[in-house]
């Protein structure tokens, strides 16, 4: 995955969330309001507070940038002349001349060596290759007209949007035309790839046109900036190289936000998902929501478990605000694409069950934030709607979640994916699903794994220095050990001199910096420690290095102590209340309140000092300032 996004972030006020955000390439960030650029009806642009889409809006795993869009123009069909009968080369004079002389020699005749030899090569030339006309997105919808997939109007009204796209871009020109032709050149290429589809009209034609649209007067956005346009809940984002997209994970949790915010907000709720529902196109044999630009190596139009889940959970609340049991009938057309395997759905079957993807085109990445929210969505629709295909389903993957999810704890964090670090914004993004994995399921590993993050979220960093000694002349690493992942900076000096200055990221554990050779003599060393949510540490102390193997006391320094690693309890959180199949129910909103514990106060010894003083925020004035 790629990597995350996973990118590829959230955004509701719902409890589905709680305060941590975004992925999909997709970028989680801190339990905020979102700030979020409206396009107005005149053209003109203006900044909300959107406090139903809370989250960094920037994804960590950045788009793969593909070249700037350019316009491309249709090829025009190649007209043939094709010579009328009676014309002179229907007569072929040239044909009969080697006849008119054929009397002045009769060897010819017997042999006709002449007549056949200008016949044969004419049999054994290849044909010309065929003209192949390349589809252009004109084109595919001229092909979906002729074949009845749209009537003359519907054809008639794409073509329109099309020439004012291309229209728009040639007058734009710079930088305004360059984000206009990277949409313009997807839509090309999902038409040469043949995947452009009358199901797929409505919401590709709606990205033309809103790109077309803000590109005329909007202002520069910052890569994952969210868009949202005046007189429409559907949330878009932007993406350098890819124009602005529709952000499917983010509308539909955009919808759990109205629905957990309360009746007030229920009408926000219809009117998204009267947006939405139409979007919805045909795929493994059911309805799915797709997105449609380039991703990671992945092309459009691919699809993610979690948006579709998301959009499970979008779907039920959306019943349970106003009784429609329409809704419901709609979540269950939308369980097959969790069936299918990829590419064309999101199931990869295991021994034990099922693993949903973030992503359908990369079946070997496992996202493990991804997969938990997954499982939240057929839960809570499983309960309301008691389906059975959706408790299957849910079943298939818990059995894999339960088994794998202990590969995702490493000491004192989480893995995004297995062998790669959460950012702090994902570590509370599945701190936060497995919070309510627990509280809906009373599952004990995930009730025990959201402890153990929430606690990580709190626990300060300890780091003991190993290498107090080195031999002169010779390459060696200043070793050390760490108690949780955290980045740790290194200043070895001496005379005014940096002999190493660097600062890197490590899991827990025994690590190490590799050393240069150094001079006999005495070196000053500073070290510090910070992990993600920002405890820092530091200590400084001296490095002895000697010709030949330092010699016994008095030059050995004292043993280092890191004193004791504060222990954090997180309670359970309660049940949740389980809403009732079949009438509306209003659901128990539940909250994680972090509280900061006093720092402790860590054993340093007399003489050098190689124990970190616990603080927090930067580096105190004076200090190795890494």
């Amino acid at each position: 995955m790629p990597r995350r996004m996973p990118r590829m972030p959230r955004w509701g006020a719902l409890a589905t969330w709680a305060g941590v955000l975004s992925v999909l390439g997709v970028s989680a960030g801190s339990a905020q309001a979102a700030m979020v650029t409206v396009f107005d009806h005149d053209g003109r642009t203006h900044v909300v507070n959107n406090r139903f889409l809370t989250g960094d809006a920037a994804n960590p795993n950045r788009p793969a940038m593909p070249a700037p869009g350019t316009s491309l123009v249709p090829t025009l069909p190649v007209l043939r002349l094709v010579p009328e009968a009676g014309a002179p080369l229907a007569r072929a004079p040239l044909a009969r001349a080697p006849l008119a002389r054929a009397p002045l020699t009769r060897a010819p005749l017997a042999r006709a060596p002449l007549a056949h030899a200008s016949r044969t090569p004419a049999r054994k030339r290849k044909p010309r290759p065929r003209r192949i006309v390349p589809i252009t997105f004109p084109r595919a919808l001229l092909t979906l007209e002729r074949r009845g997939a749209l009537t003359p109007a519907a054809y008639g009204t794409a073509l329109g949007t099309w020439r004012r796209a291309i229209r728009e871009e040639h007058r734009l020109g710079g930088w305004r035309a360059t984000q206009l032709g990277d949409v313009i050149s997807t839509l090309q290429e999902m038409a040469a790839a043949r995947r452009v589809t009358a199901p797929r009209l409505p919401v590709l034609l709606l990205t033309l046109a809103n790109n077309a649209s803000y590109w005329r007067s909007g202002p520069p956005l910052a890569n994952g900036a969210p868009v949202q346009f005046q007189g429409s809940e559907l949330v878009w984002e932007y993406y350098a190289g890819s124009g602005i997209q529709l952000q499917v994970l983010h509308t539909f949790g955009e919808g759990d936000g109205y629905y957990e915010a309360g009746p007030a907000d229920y009408p926000k709720l219809v009117t998204l998902m009267s947006e939405m529902v139409p979007l919805a196109v045909p795929r493994a044999g059911g309805l799915a929501w797709e997105y449609y630009f380039n991703w990671e190596g992945g092309q459009p139009p691919w699809v993610s478990a979690m948006a579709q889940a998301t959009g499970l959970e979008a779907l039920t609340d959306a019943y349970l605000a106003t009784d429609d049991a329409q809704y419901l009938a709609i979540a269950h057309r939308a369980l097959p694409l969790l069936e299918a395997h990829p590419p064309t759905g999101v199931a990869v079957a295991t021994p034990l069950g099922t693993r949903y993807l973030q992503y359908s085109f990369t079946p070997q990445t496992d996202i493990i934030n991804a997969f938990l929210q997954t499982l939240l969505g057929l839960y809570d629709y499983q309960q309301v709607s008691q389906d059975p295909l959706a408790s299957d389903l849910y079943n298939a993957g818990n059995r894999q979640a339960e088994a794998e999810l202990s590969s995702f704890v490493v000491p004192g964090w989480s893995l995004y994916q297995p062998g790669e670090p959460d950012p702090v914004g994902y570590h509370e993004l599945v701190t936060g699903f497995l919070r309510l994995l627990c509280s809906k399921t009373q599952t004990p590993v995930y009730c025990a794994t959201y402890q153990e993050f929430a606690a990580d979220l709190l626990t300060r960093p300890q780091l003991t220095l190993l290498t107090t000694t080195a031999t002169a002349g010779q390459r060696f690493n200043l070793r050390f050990r760490l108690t949780k992942y955290a980045a740790v900076g290194v200043a070895l000096a001496r005379a005014g001199h940096d002999y190493l200055y660097t600062k890197r990221d490590f899991l827990a554990g025994t690590a190490g910096f590799s050393t240069p050779k150094l001079r006999p003599g005495t070196y000053s060393l500073a070290m510090s420690v910070t992990d993600p949510v920002g405890h820092y540490a530091s200590l400084r102390t001296s490095l002895q290095v000697c010709r030949r193997g330092c010699p016994p006391p008095p030059y050995a320094v004292a043993p280092p102590t890191t004193g004791a690693v504060p222990t954090v309890t997180v309670p359970l959180p309660p049940p949740s209340t389980t809403p009732t199949p079949v009438s509306p129910t209003t659901t128990t909103t539940t909250t994680t309140t972090t509280t900061t514990t006093p720092m402790p106060t860590t054993t340093t010894p007399t003489g050098t000092s190689t124990t970190p003083t616990p603080t927090t925020g930067p580096p105190p004035s004076g200090g190795a300032g890494f």
